[in-house]
């Protein structure tokens, strides 16, 4: 095409400034499960099963791929899970800040009758959000061991995409999903003392 472009189509590009997955019945996996515990007054709320952090991760989810590619590893996804309170007693809301850099997403609930944040709510804030795409001030701000595993991360990410899709998806160039690098499992949250409502993503 005639005229001068600042990017070229081998280099990632950057923004400018500035189905509910389901499957058969299974044993319940929210609040009532024996090893589940309540917290002491003046404690953060405790998390829903899934979403706390495991010595044996008990989801199988790539950040970097569709919601419905979910999977826990030892029941199938009951019907109800995209439903169960995130925690316990209920939240109005979570901050959930990303691990090496100053990017967060605020969780809120999708429906206005709802009690509390839910799990779905969980883990649908933080893939929207990590599709956020990455300004050009945003990367040189990075250090350039992050640039790297970042660049070299959306190559990885745009590789994987239907060919059809390809381009589409390059040309919306870096997003926040590619500074995980290669560390883009979910393993949970944990809560960030002295920040009240604040959790930090887990990743492995």
């Amino acid at each position: 095409m005639p005229g001068k472009h600042f990017y070229s189509d081998s280099v990632p590009r950057f923004a400018p400034s500035s189905s509910t997955p389901s499957s058969t019945a299974s044993p319940e996996l929210g609040f009532g499960s024996p090893y589940h515990t309540i917290p002491l007054p003046g404690m953060p709320p405790s998390l829903h099963p899934v979403l706390t952090v495991q010595p044996t991760p008990t989801v199988d989810y790539d950040l970097s791929l569709a919601l419905d590619t979910m999977r826990l590893f030892t029941y199938p996804i009951p019907t109800n899970f995209w439903e169960q309170q995130a925690s316990l007693p209920p939240v109005p809301f979570l901050k959930v800040s990303y691990p090496g850099s100053s990017w967060h997403v605020t969780v809120s609930p999708s429906s206005k009758s709802a009690t509390g944040v839910t799990v779905g709510d969980v883990f649908l804030a933080i893939y929207r959000s990590l599709r956020t795409s990455v300004s050009k001030q945003e990367f040189a701000s990075a250090s350039s061991d992050v640039r790297k595993a970042a660049t070299e991360a959306y190559y990885s990410r745009i590789a994987r995409v239907n060919p059809s899709w390809r381009a589409f998806e390059r040309g919306k160039g870096l997003k926040r999903i590619d500074f995980l690098g290669k560390h883009r499992h979910f393993a949970g949250i944990v809560p960030v003392w002295g920040n009240p409502g604040g959790w930090m993503l887990i990743v492995g």
